[in-house]
């Protein structure tokens, strides 16, 4: 009974964390790199309801393989843990009640999205959830047939792998460490502003001197139409960014339009999975 009380709390713990990451998109920027990639706050486009639409050309590799890694396998393991969890809270858990767990919980996900306009219903998104739900309740029945013994090493294992991953990305994020990937912090859709505080007393003073700090930005632009720009990252790679009516752009003068881009300038740009710009910054090269 208490092993049955503790696995509800943690379960609870995990609900109120899924609603704010799936459900609400409560989420901070994710930096790969000098790429950042937005897949938090409200997002507009048409419902899909075809399965695999959207998957195939991810797999494909359309919209690049970091952008396709990071959709895919995100929307899998958010939802892995309530595979997991659920058979210590109902232990008759079987098959059947897991696949329909899987449905309703990507399903639900979905539609509430859909419903307080934040995301756009995807039954891509539901297939994936769903995949994770499955691949946690698989985790369980394999782990459930382990000794105490072995349970033991194990939980301890996990509890010390979790404390020094959030550890690791919590000293990223309040940059006290330098990380080839990590998280940083989201902006605010209606009041988009430079990831650097001290950039942002500047900004509103309207004498910042470089919004990229010196770093150059993401890359620089080499091709300029009217709904998108492309740009060569600091890499070597080419890459087309779109640019919407949302499209926040930011130079050293406070906020500007599209009119503000130049072949040759240097921007740091924050897109989402469709690698559509939320924000672009534009460095100071001066």
């Amino acid at each position: 009974m208490k092993n049955r009380i503790i696995s509800f709390g943690f379960l609870l713990a995990y609900c109120f964390l899924l609603i704010e990451i799936l459900v609400l998109k409560e989420l901070p920027l994710i930096r790969v790199g000098h790429m950042m990639f937005n897949f938090g706050g409200t997002q507009e486009g048409q419902s899909n309801f075809v399965p695999l639409k959207t998957i195939i050309p991810y797999l494909k590799g359309r919209n690049g393989l970091l952008i396709a890694g990071i959709n895919i396998v995100g929307n899998i393991v958010a939802l892995i843990p309530l595979g997991f969890l659920m058979p210590f809270v109902i232990p008759k858990m079987n098959w059947k009640k897991t696949i329909l767990l899987a449905l309703l919980a990507g399903l639900l996900i979905e539609i509430t999205q859909a419903i307080l306009h934040i995301g756009i219903f995807d039954i891509d998104d539901v297939i994936l959830n769903g995949l994770g739900v499955v691949i946690g309740f698989r985790i369980f029945r394999w782990y459930s047939k382990f000794s105490e013994k072995t349970v033991r090493i194990v939980n301890r294992s996990v509890i010390i792998a979790v404390i020094f991953i959030i550890t690791i990305l919590s000293l990223s994020y309040l940059k006290l460490i330098q990380l080839p990937f990590g998280l940083e912090s989201n902006i605010e859709s209606k009041k988009l502003t430079p990831l650097n505080h001290n950039s942002i007393d500047k900004l509103d003073a309207g004498q910042c001197c470089d919004l990229c700090n010196g770093t150059g930005g993401t890359g620089q632009i080499v091709s300029i139409e009217t709904n998108s720009i492309q740009i060569v990252r600091r890499e070597g790679t080419n890459q087309i960014i779109k640019l919407t009516k949302q499209t926040a752009i930011k130079t050293n003068k406070g906020d500007a339009t599209n009119d503000v881009f130049k072949i040759g300038m240097h921007v740091t740009v924050i897109i989402d999975e469709t690698e559509t710009a939320s924000l672009i910054l534009v460095c100071n090269t001066n």
